[in-house]
């Protein structure tokens, strides 16, 4: 025998036959050898043979690994075992069967079930009439011929073979049922089954009284080696809408919506190697709220499709990309990319100087046509775009505290195939009907950046905040930015144009991606960045606060979202950041118009936990003038299987709670959970004001 002898003890003292050379134990009896421990009523232990048997409550652990039996016998050589009614699993998944044999690593179970949490008479389970474990370097897996599912003790579904990795997820099974005044009574479904180890297929089957039945496919796949990972999602829809045109109402363009409606949503990532990655998503729509009428989770985080795809490869220090933008539906303005080639060189030292470049070039074909909006509006841009951008830097330290960076940098852009059909009024300023098929452009950039940074450690404790020590790390900086005039852009059928954002403005040029409309910059924004943390208790540092200023002074003014001309001190730009402790989080990002300090806009997010018992979320938008909401979220747990779940949000402008939601969740075994709820919306455009849902998730099951 190989290793370390057995050790055998027990509560009551140990029986020896010298001529079988038997050790025998009773009682709370145990066998110890290397990284493998048997616990059993009885055990039996033959040292010529290295054979153990164990009955009663048997308990074999190995590397983590445990399984429990009836009676045991194992050959400890070879570490081969036989198992009568044995229960073995790692959480999700338990195990059961008549009988076993094998190893540790690879088991044999005969009239054996596959369960998706603990049995229960509510389990998803698997069975077949051997099932076999196996424990490699790829990962651990079950497979088995002629498997049948069911839901406790009703079969729903049957393989011919089936292999599950226990990494992987087996199942997903979501039931929403409830009443909505614009459904009628519904009934939706989600399910995705294991068809391949690689592969789960299923279905969304909707029932709504006032509207049909949709239906269709979904599915989800993932595929991991060596060289390459896949992974991606399919869902998809389609319903012949029973509703009147009055209940189908109109979509975002104010058109009526047909009755033959459907959707498909498609995900994909691909990895090959540590270099090439190819990314894409798809959403294909009949119209602008058939998701929101009948997938409404998916429309809540998903309200205007975007579909585009995307390949790149990086090299040491470059990036090349092709990337496309479409448009399928016609419900949607897109700036069509067919496609955009790109090459990025990333920052990297010019010889032995001190400073370092960069670079971008990049190739797109643009088009943008209104008139697929609206028939009656005949302004259609497209151009083909060559673009190229450079910039240096030098850093120069000043101090051990103290950094200049000098920077300058240009723009280059070349129009080929220039035209436009008409007006378009979202454009600022008239524009001819008639451009130049060619048009250059040269943007020239200068600048620096003036940074310092400081610090001071305090020998601060706090037990109850976690707090070892505070550090306060403080960067102000001063940041100056100049881009020359560029040339008529009364020239250029913009399409990549200034959208409506509030967040802080791009200061590098090479940075914008509104190329088609980059006006004359002249601006200094001053900064100051606030860093709080303390010692983290396994590495490191964590935390605690960050808080940070930001003032632009523009020079060069120009017009802001809302049509009037940028002030001097155009906007101050406070954050704050909150993470004392794991129960507590808060954030704060507000703007101020600087010369009145009239608060133009705020958003906060606040998070207090009270252990396992109660969860309490608020968060805050303001727009001056235009937007005043409020979201409260709270969850508290009524017992180990029992919480109450609420919603609140608040149009402080109109005075009205425009949505409350008020639900029950629970847990059936540990397999199921049921979430009851009723909600109540104000002035919602297709919702229905009152609806009642109950919901049926699979636990763990995504």
């Amino acid at each position: 025998m190989s290793g370390a002898l057995p050790e055998l003890s027990s509560i009551e003292p140990l029986e020896y036959d010298e001529e079988s050379q038997r050790l025998v134990a009773r009682g709370d009896a145990r066998l110890d050898f290397e990284n493998t421990r048997i616990r059993a009523d009885r055990i039996t232990y033959y040292q010529n043979f290295f054979l153990t048997d164990a009955s009663g409550n048997v308990a074999i652990s190995r590397d983590g690994d445990r399984l429990i039996a009836d009676r045991l016998s194992f050959e400890s050589q070879e570490n081969i075992f036989a198992a009568g009614i044995l229960r073995t699993g790692q959480w999700p998944y338990y195990v059961s069967g008549i009988s076993a044999g094998g190893t540790i690593e690879n088991t044999e179970i005969q009239g054996a079930s596959l369960y998706y949490g603990n049995p229960s008479p509510y389990s998803l389970s698997v069975s077949s009439d051997e099932i076999r474990y196996v424990n490699e370097e790829d990962g651990e897996y079950i497979s088995m011929d002629g498997a049948t599912f069911r839901i406790g003790r009703i079969p729903f579904f049957y393989l011919p073979g089936y292999r599950h990795y226990l990494s992987d997820a087996a199942y997903l099974l979501d039931i929403n049922a409830g009443s909505s005044g614009q459904l009628g009574y519904y009934l939706k479904t989600t399910t995705l089954l294991p068809f391949t180890s690689l592969l789960r297929l299923g279905a969304n089957l909707d029932y709504y009284s006032k509207r049909g039945i949709l239906a269709g496919p979904t599915a989800q796949y993932v595929y991991n080696s060596s060289s390459q990972s896949i992974v991606g999602a399919l869902s998809t829809g389609a319903i012949n809408d029973k509703g009147n045109q009055a209940e189908r109402n109109v979509d975002a363009l104010n058109r009526q919506i047909d009755s033959k409606r459907y959707f498909t949503e498609w995900r994909h990532k691909h990895h090959i190697g540590e270099r090439l990655t190819a990314t894409a998503s798809a959403s294909y729509w009949s119209d602008s709220d058939v998701i929101r009428d009948f997938r409404d989770d998916i429309f809540d985080e998903n309200q205007l499709p975007d579909n585009f795809a995307e390949l790149s490869y990086a090299g040491d220090n470059w990036i090349v990309s092709a990337f496309g933008r479409f448009r399928p539906n016609n419900f949607q303005l897109v700036q069509e990319r067919t496609p955009e080639i790109r090459f990025n060189l990333l920052p990297i030292p010019v010889s032995n100087t001190g400073a370092y470049h960069r670079a971008t070039a990049s190739y797109v074909q643009l088009n943008e046509d209104f008139g697929r909006n609206s028939p009656g509006n005949t302004v259609e841009g497209q151009f083909n775009r060559f673009d190229l951008t450079y910039r240096t830097e030098h850093p120069i330290r000043l101090a051990n505290w103290l950094t200049l960076t000098p920077l300058a940098g240009a723009r280059l852009t070349q129009y080929e195939n220039q035209q436009i059909d008409t007006l378009a009024p979202s454009y600022s300023e008239p524009l001819s009907t008639t451009l130049d098929s060619s048009f250059s452009r040269e943007i020239y950039e200068l600048g620096f950046d003036l940074e310092a940074h400081a610090y001071a450690s305090y020998p601060t404790f706090n037990k109850s905040w976690g707090i070892d020590g505070l550090r306060h790390l403080v960067r102000p900086a001063l940041r100056y930015r100049y881009y020359s005039d560029p040339d008529d852009v009364n020239q250029i059928a913009a399409i990549d144009r200034q959208v409506f954002d509030l967040k802080r403005p791009l200061l590098d040029l090479s940075d914008l991606r509104n190329v088609d409309q980059i006006a004359k910059t002249h601006l200094i924004r001053l900064g100051v960045e606030n860093l709080f943390q303390t010692r983290s208790k396994n590495y490191g540092s964590r935390t605690l606060a960050a808080l940070n200023f930001y003032q632009d002074i523009i020079f060069e003014k120009n017009l802001r979202y809302d049509g009037d001309k940028e002030d001097r001190f155009n906007a101050t730009w406070a954050e704050l950041v909150l993470n004392p402790a794991p129960w507590l989080k808060f954030n704060l990002a507000s703007r101020f118009k600087t010369e009145s300090f009239t608060l133009e806009e705020l958003r906060t997010g606040t998070s207090i936990k009270s252990g396992e018992i109660w969860q309490l979320g608020l968060s805050t938008y303001l727009l001056n003038k235009r937007i005043d909401q409020y979201r409260l979220d709270h969850i508290y747990l009524i017992n180990e299987r029992l919480s109450l779940l609420t919603d609140v949000n608040f149009d402080a402008n109109s005075g009205k709670l425009t949505r409350v939601r008020v639900g029950l969740r629970t847990r059936i075994g540990s397999t199921w959970e049921l979430v009851y709820s009723i909600t109540s919306r104000e002035d919602a455009r297709r919702e229905s004001d009152v609806s009642f849902d109950i919901q049926l998730h699979l636990a763990g099951g995504d």
